[in-house]
């Protein structure tokens, strides 16, 4: 059954396959970023959105018939649209940079608690983004001289939503969400997530403020060298959305990180 509340818009629609488009494109593996979407007015991009959306539909319609079919051919051709999957025998410890090339270091990190944008980087494979944070008060898990710079996985839970309609929101963009300090806020259906707090009970990962998202979402743990240098180094909590095992299901395989532009999240106060 829809949910016409949640129901999406074309333009919504498009956003989001735009969106996608830029997180991924011509991203080197592991390379943390900051990004933003694509002008949809500019009809190169606007032909990218078509053209992904023709291949999404492709790919639904090819599943369907797999479905009936019970496979044959039509499984053939399902394998052949999809990207060989990637996997990891282990976590790689991977560094964090900007996006001129300059590491990331905690004790001048470039953005604090008040910022809207997200950075964005993928880790441990190319398919699986996280967000990088500063928070306003120290968190489980937080390095930098006051504990509060973290990282979580930017899939929703949920049914899978990624950046901008999941996003941090700020001490004072919500008043009143738990207890006026920051939260991860997924405007698809309307998850929250408390960074404060580990989901201990799910083994691991950002608490669960609201639904309808069932499992906490998974925390990238951070660690810093003697020169404040920041690395990946695993992720704590449930698989991220959609793979059966974090270290499974990817398209490539991290090896550094780069930050670009901040994301402009999609926000709304939750409801």
């Amino acid at each position: 059954m829809t949910d016409e509340k949640h129901a999406m818009t074309m333009k919504e629609f498009d956003l989001k396959v735009a969106t996608f488009l830029a997180l991924f494109a011509n991203a080197q593996p592991g390379v943390v970023r900051k990004v933003a979407p694509k002008d949809l007015s500019d009809p190169k991009n606007q032909a990218e959105v078509d053209e992904a959306k023709r291949n999404l539909l492709k790919l639904m319609a090819i599943g369907g018939m797999a479905a009936l079919g019970g496979g044959g051919a039509v499984v053939g051709a399902l394998q052949y649209l999809q990207p060989p999957m990637v996997g990891l025998p282990a976590y790689p410890k991977v560094q964090l940079l900007y996006e001129d090339g300059t590491p990331v270091v905690t004790t001048s990190y470039r953005y604090n608690y008040t910022d809207k944008g997200q950075i964005i980087f993928d880790y441990p494979l190319t398919n699986e983004p996280n967000m990088l944070l500063n928070l306003e008060y120290p968190a489980p898990n937080g390095i930098g001289p006051n504990k509060t710079i973290v990282a979580f996985s930017a899939i929703c839970q949920h049914l899978g939503c990624i950046p901008p309609y999941i996003s941090y929101y700020p001490p004072g963009e919500c008043p009143g969400w738990n207890e006026d300090k920051g939260f991860i806020h997924c405007t698809c259906h309307g998850s929250t997530y408390n960074p404060y707090v580990v989901a201990t009970a799910n083994g691991g990962g950002a608490a669960i403020i609201t639904g309808p998202t069932v499992l906490p979402i998974p925390q990238v743990i951070l660690e810093e060298d003697a020169s404040h240098y920041v690395y990946a180094t695993k992720l704590i909590g449930p698989p991220v959305k959609g793979h059966f095992n974090t270290l499974t299901g990817g398209n490539g395989v991290s090896s550094s990180v780069k930050t670009s532009s901040p994301l402009t999240p999609v926000q709304s106060c939750p409801t």
